[in-house]
């Protein structure tokens, strides 16, 4: 009976948190599926296409994050100032794509879709391509900047949490992840709600 009672008991806490937490394994699954599945397996690179092709990857990511964001964050849903700033780090996102994209199809046209970065023989093509991808993941950066900073203005996350968040998005390199601070932002929105919830089993 004993046993059946704990059974019982953790079947109702399992079900608690995926009713509360399920839109956040939902929202990072299905963005990797979606990387996975319809855009990295197109390619079949390596070397330095596949250093660009992981770099590409930035809006999958990017879209997960914002979607958790406006779900730890109800109000901001109808806050246009942060709808924007979201769209905009979102647009950078895709930037970042369209840039690596266009390297990693130069470099599959010039036939060194398999090169490593050291063996890489520059020609023109590749050269502009690769213009535009070291360009756009700053957009990402100064686009994250801003919205930690509407988040801040909102006082959705605290001055040491946008002090951090803003040095995480300059110091982590932006090829990584173009603005890393964001995570950090949607950390703190997302710790608290969990505390509300440990705090009212009802929530």
């Amino acid at each position: 009976m004993a046993e059946d009672r704990r059974d019982s008991g953790l079947k109702r806490r399992s079900s608690r948190f995926m009713g509360r937490w399920w839109p956040i394994p939902v929202a990072l699954g299905g963005s990797l599926g979606l990387q996975k599945v319809f855009f990295e397996s197109r390619y079949d690179v390596s070397g330095h296409a596949a250093e660009h092709l992981s770099s590409a990857t930035a809006p999958f990511l990017a879209v997960a994050l914002v979607v958790i964001l406006l779900w730890a964050t109800p109000p901001a849903r109808r806050q246009p100032d942060l709808l924007l700033a979201c769209g905009a780090w979102l647009i950078a996102a895709g930037l970042v794509l369209v840039g690596n994209v266009r390297v990693v199809d130069a470099l599959i046209r010039a036939g060194m879709g398999r090169t490593a970065t050291d063996q890489l023989v520059m020609t023109p093509d590749i050269e502009a391509a690769h213009g535009w991808a070291n360009l756009a993941p700053w957009l990402g950066v100064t686009t994250a900047l801003i919205l930690i900073t509407v988040l801040w203005r909102r006082r959705y996350v605290s001055t040491p949490v946008a002090i951090g968040a803003g040095a995480a998005s300059l110091l982590v390199p932006p090829w990584i992840l173009p603005g890393a601070g964001v995570i950090v932002s949607v950390f703190a929105r997302v710790l608290p709600r969990r505390r509300r919830s440990l705090a009212d089993p009802r929530r």
